[in-house]
């Protein structure tokens, strides 16, 4: 599923946090999400792997784990928590993209 996240800076620190998960190890190509150039528009889009192909597996809001690494990491923290809660309940984006506007909820 793709999302858009005006607030992405672009770092891809998730897509490193993801891999970690994964692999044990820095591997950006072994992450669950890709962080995508936009066309128009700031910040950047959020690609989650509903299946597993050959580039890596499917996404699993890290198993096990209190919050998701890609989450942990990322400065944009509540704008991802929102992205994956959206991809957790299986909720399509709307016109191929969840805009959101610097939502804040609470941490941990």
């Amino acid at each position: 599923m793709k999302f858009d996240m005006p607030s992405c800076g672009g770092c891809r620190t998730c897509e490193l946090a993801c891999s970690f998960h994964w692999r044990g190890a820095f591997v950006p190509a072994a992450s669950s999400l890709r962080i995508a150039e936009k066309d128009d528009g700031p910040g950047y889009a959020v690609l989650l792997k509903e299946v597993a192909d050959g580039e890596g597996p499917a996404c699993d809001h890290c198993a096990g784990l209190e919050i998701p690494l890609c989450m942990e990491y990322c400065r944009e923290y509540d704008d991802l928590y929102l992205i994956l809660q959206k991809f957790k309940d299986n909720e399509p984006p709307k016109d191929d993209a969840v805009k959101m506007e610097g939502a804040r909820n609470e941490r941990r």
